[in-house]
């Protein structure tokens, strides 16, 4: 599995430097609208929370990564057509064949791939932290957000917990389009039904289902970046994406081991 972990981190560099700097691009123009576009008088948005932060919550230990936070989802849709165009390319190409004659155990093609995508992703989302947190403490300034409580013990307390829930959020949307792409052996077919679904399907679904939402994957990664919900608590969601993530797998996996690749 090393040898084609390494393998992938050469075939996948070049594709995985655009990833990460679309995300960290996303979570710069993100913070950048929610420092300069925040209103303190603007009414609470969907589900009681207020549209944009207000210059109180910017300000709170947690205010830092408000930028990262909002986020999530474009980044998670980053990481979706990462995963989804290297498990598919390969069989667009015809390389899969290449790939298993000098390593013919399939599980170990794949878990070497699913590996060097994740160590993408993940650094991606750690060098999008970063940067947000560097445009958070250039932005405050200009928006007249105080940075005091942004040094403090809590702060950083903060920050890593974020951090952590975007880039799990992120693994899972990850997994996700690594599954398509195994079903549908095509990229573009897989960024399109996988977008299509977490952004717009489960919303129609959530109009006839309304508890839909609490258990879906879509509304799963929302309340799990959030911290919880009163509906579904932090735990819950964690213990929901576990599941996900793991049903996704196993998926990949199992589709591998059982689809012939020379259709």
């Amino acid at each position: 599995m090393l040898r084609t972990f390494s393998s992938e981190m050469i075939r996948f560099r070049r594709t995985g430097l655009i990833g990460a700097g679309i995300m960290a691009a996303f979570t710069v123009l993100v913070t950048t609208l929610t420092f300069v576009g925040f209103d303190e008088s603007a009414g609470p948005g969907p589900g009681g929370g207020r549209a944009l932060p207000g210059a109180t919550d910017l300000a709170a230990a947690d205010g830092l990564m408000a930028g990262l936070a909002s986020a999530a989802t474009m980044i998670g849709i980053v990481a979706l057509a990462l995963f989804a165009t290297s498990v598919a390319r390969d069989f667009e190409r015809g390389t899969i064949r290449q790939l298993l004659v000098g390593e013919p155990r399939r599980a170990l093609v794949l878990g070497g791939k699913i590996l060097a995508l994740l160590a993408t992703v993940v650094a991606g989302v750690i060098v999008s932290a970063i940067i947000g947190i560097a445009a958070a403490f250039a932005l405050a300034p200009v928006a007249g957000v105080s940075t005091t409580a942004w040094t403090t013990g809590a702060a950083v307390s903060a920050a890593l917990s974020t951090t952590v829930n975007v880039m799990t959020a992120t693994v899972v949307w990850g997994l996700a389009g690594a599954v398509l792409a195994m079903v549908t052996r095509s990229a573009s077919a897989a960024i399109s039904v996988g977008i299509g679904y977490l952004l717009v399907g489960e919303q129609l679904l959530t109009l006839v289902w309304d508890t839909s939402a609490d258990w879906l994957l879509s509304g799963t990664l929302a309340t799990f970046t959030s911290g919880g919900t009163a509906a579904v608590s932090y735990g819950q969601s964690a213990i929901l994406l576990a599941l996900y993530a793991a049903a996704f797998t196993a998926a990949t996996f199992v589709l591998l081991q059982r689809r012939d690749i020379t259709d």
